[in-house]
């Protein structure tokens, strides 16, 4: 991707800023912008939390059991090795599918806080935004971009296939986690309201 885009998909998405909390310590979430959700036409209400590791522990039926039917989601994981990244998706997760999910809209992206780094979803790809898999833990994009299984401790990260991302981390397993698999420590997971 040439300069000039990158800068505009970085330009469109360090505008806002919003504080979580992530091990009781605050940090703050600059990737994130009202503009990329100009591409749904609408406007952030609120964060709703609605699946936080340190109350709903991590496993994959809790997961699962928080999620289900569930859309316009942020979610953001924290890996052992201190790095934070995520993904936000306006599809609807329902784990009867046991299949990917379009988005139509291209507003799915994932997110490396650690890199500052954003990486949207393909237009060639738009099928394969998300994977909904009564086994599996949260998973993004066709041959897995990103999937964490059901313990949170395994999974992989295949980078490249259906979100976008630069030519040196293409299939880099460890861009995202610091490490060769997540190892979540903690997640949290918020539902945008939109107004």
């Amino acid at each position: 991707m040439q300069d000039s885009k990158l800068q505009m998909i970085a330009d469109q998405n360090l505008d806002i800023l919003f504080h979580f909390y992530i091990s009781k310590s605050k940090f703050c979430l600059t990737i994130i912008s009202q503009r990329q959700f100009i591409k749904q036409n609408k406007k952030i209400n609120y964060f709703q939390p609605i699946f936080l590791s340190n109350r709903d522990g991590l496993n994959g039926f809790n997961f699962r059991s928080k999620v289900k039917g569930r859309s316009n989601l942020l979610m953001i994981f924290k890996s052992k090795s201190g790095n934070i990244f995520g993904e936000y998706t306006p599809c609807k997760w329902n784990y009867n599918l046991n299949s990917y999910v379009q988005d139509d809209t291209l507003s799915s992206f994932l997110f490396s806080q650690t890199h500052d780094e954003i990486y949207p979803l393909k237009l060639q790809s738009k099928a394969q935004a998300i994977y909904c898999n009564s086994t599996c833990g949260p998973t993004f994009g066709g041959g897995h971009d990103l999937y964490i299984g059901s313990d949170f401790q395994g999974g992989s990260s295949n980078f490249g296939h259906s979100y976008w991302c630069e030519d040196q981390y293409f299939a880099k397993n460890t861009h995202l986690f610091g490490q060769s698999t997540p190892n979540i420590e903690e997640c949290e997971i918020f539902e945008v309201l939109f107004v």
